[in-house]
């Protein structure tokens, strides 16, 4: 027989509204009782359903995650251990996430869970210049979360040190004797582009060069140009391709195959985002790796203590690895 308020209350001789209290943790109560009403409780292995909890804490429990609704396969590796350090940490606490498609093409998903109450809070896993996600949650009066650097402090964001880890594995490169460099980015749209461009000349400027701006090739991603600018980069004295993220670099690693260059013995390649994506790649490619999963969770973290009225603060995650492969050798 399941057990529930009424039936506790009963149990206990105490009233529903005394038991309530004593679960939800709200409402003037004795010590005494709610540690009576919390022993039972344990005891019968009580647990309130959904909207009950709900109702007590005034809470829907749910976090929503905006996941970019142009998000191309190649990106998933990156959006899929993200939402799972999302989902284990949300889950800690006893939250369940909703997915929410929206990004400048489109937010109304977005809006429709906001205005209908169905979340505490968002996390925004992309970061788009004029973002009118970020637009529309500062209008909401909702606590939300951005991945990346939204290039306003003001916005609670957490972020890995994409320039940072950018600019030193350019060092390690130019410490390897590789001088010459041609860079392949993503949409200028996207804040983590920037960044990472930061990161390429800022690796050069620390070795006492400058990186060739003739060599930087941006808007990529959904680019037909990748088999022609790696021809032109490679005519221009390239030694090394670097991509700015996973599916960049296989697409750049597909592209160099089919034209019969060979990495690295014609050109070498790397990567600023490391992924399974590239875990089967011939032969292994040189990445940076970010624990994404970790990000994740910070993201729940740092909502929780805001829905708590704590004080939060933004985060940026300075830990990373460079791995050295095969493709730079």
């Amino acid at each position: 027989m399941g057990h529930t308020l009424d039936s506790i209350a009963k149990e206990l001789g105490l009233s529903k509204t005394t038991v309530s209290r004593a679960i939800s943790g709200k409402g003037r109560i004795s010590e005494e009782t709610r540690q009576k009403v919390n022993a039972y409780i344990n005891e019968i292995n009580y647990r309130p359903s959904a909207v009950a909890r709900s109702l007590a804490a005034n809470r829907t429990f749910n976090v929503g995650l905006v996941v970019p609704a142009d998000s191309a396969l190649g990106e998933m590796p990156y959006f899929q251990t993200l939402m799972t350090g999302v989902c284990d940490r949300a889950m800690e606490y006893d939250y369940d996430v909703l997915i929410l498609l929206a990004d400048n093409d489109g937010i109304t998903p977005l809006k429709h869970a906001v205005e209908n109450k169905k979340i505490d809070a968002v996390i925004v896993s992309r970061c788009e210049k004029d973002s009118k996600v970020i637009g529309f949650l500062r209008e909401s009066n909702i606590p939300y979360v951005v991945v990346g650097d939204p290039i306003d402090e003001s916005v609670l964001h957490v972020d890995h040190d994409n320039q940072g880890a950018a600019a030193r594995m350019i060092e390690t490169l130019i410490d390897k004797g590789i001088n010459r460099m041609a860079l392949i980015g993503g949409g200028e749209n996207i804040n983590v582009t920037h960044s990472r461009l930061a990161g390429f000349r800022e690796g050069f400027k620390n070795k006492g060069l400058k990186a060739d701006e003739s060599l930087i090739f941006l808007n990529m991603h959904k680019s037909a140009r990748m088999d022609s600018v790696l021809r032109e980069a490679i005519s221009e004295g390239a030694e090394c391709i670097v991509c700015m993220d996973d599916m960049l670099c296989n697409s750049a690693l597909n592209c160099l195959h089919n034209d019969g260059i060979a990495v690295p013995d014609d050109v070498k390649l790397c990567s600023f985002y490391d992924s399974n994506l590239l875990s089967t790649s011939k032969p292994s490619i040189t990445s940076l790796y970010f624990d994404a999963k970790k990000l994740g969770a910070e993201c729940i973290e740092l909502l929780m203590r805001n829905l708590d009225g704590k004080s939060v603060t933004n985060l940026l995650l300075t830990d990373f690895n460079i791995q050295m492969r095969d493709s730079t050798t």
